[in-house]
């Protein structure tokens, strides 16, 4: 019984130290890794913008962004990561934007289009449409042939997504939308429009004693598959949180957007 204990605490014994090893190799292996991101990411922003002296990554509202700066610690170019829905799933980007907020570069991470059609995404003439543009600009460009949603889902998404990453990080470069007071809106029925994947939205929002009591999407021609799962959820959540900007349906991001504006539409007349 006794060397049955001995060997127990033995063994116990080896598992703390073998713990404590593991977790002291996993704290400097992790310190090493964050360095190396920390490189390969001042050194991308340094090929790009040649004046970064300097990066940070900042968080705000969930949004994460790698900030490049100049010698006199002013804003030379962001990198960030952004999102849309195209015909075969979500389609990830990352958005390089100077301080001036131009766009300068998309770079395509992820994407499940259609080989041959919306997979062209990822070629650079394609992309190069979008160079240069602001906040301010058109985001109409030439669609790819026989891939018109993965079009639409990149010309919204890219414009939607900038604004959003300027309006946090850009330093006043874009103004955040306008705020909606909903307990200063009288009751009443209100209709507003919003712009869609494939058409425009509208929407019918009731407001009682201060509070949205429901919203209702009254039509748009949408891809069926992904505008039923935002009509089911954002308006469910827009009355459950009580505020216009909730999250997107996952893989519905532009109709939920395209409801989200026409309910902030319909509340702002």
């Amino acid at each position: 019984m006794k060397e049955i204990v001995r060997l127990g605490l033995i063994l116990m014994l080896i598992c703390a130290l073998s713990a404590g090893m593991l977790s002291y190799t996993h704290q400097v292996t992790s310190e090493i890794i964050e360095q190396r991101i920390a490189a390969e990411k001042i050194a991308l922003m340094q090929s790009i913008f040649p004046d970064v002296e300097e990066t940070e990554d900042k968080e705000v509202d969930g949004r994460i962004a790698t900030i490049g700066y100049d010698q006199s610690g002013k804003i030379v170019g962001i990198l960030a990561e952004g999102k849309t829905t195209g015909y075969g799933g979500d389609i990830r980007f990352n958005l390089v934007i100077d301080g001036t907020g131009k766009l300068v570069d998309i770079d395509i991470i992820s994407h499940a289009e259609t080989a041959g059609l919306g997979s062209k995404i990822e070629e650079d003439s394609y992309r190069a449409q979008f160079r240069g543009k602001t906040v301010n600009d058109s985001f109409d460009v030439d669609n790819i042939s026989g891939a018109t949603i993965t079009s639409v889902a990149m010309e919204k998404g890219i414009e939607r997504e900038m604004k959003e990453i300027l309006t946090r990080f850009g330093e006043g470069i874009a103004e955040p939308a306008p705020s909606v007071d909903i307990t200063q809106i009288p009751d009443g029925t209100y209709r507003g429009e919003g712009e869609g994947l494939k058409s425009t939205i509208t929407v019918e929002v009731t407001v009682e004693g201060g509070k949205i009591t429901s919203v209702e999407v009254v039509s748009g021609n949408d891809t069926e598959e992904y505008f039923a799962k935002a009509k089911k959820e954002v308006p469910q959540r827009i009355v459950e949180e009580q505020k216009i900007d909730v999250d997107a349906a996952s893989g519905a991001t532009i109709s939920s957007e395209g409801i989200k504006d026409a309910v902030r539409n319909a509340l702002q007349q």
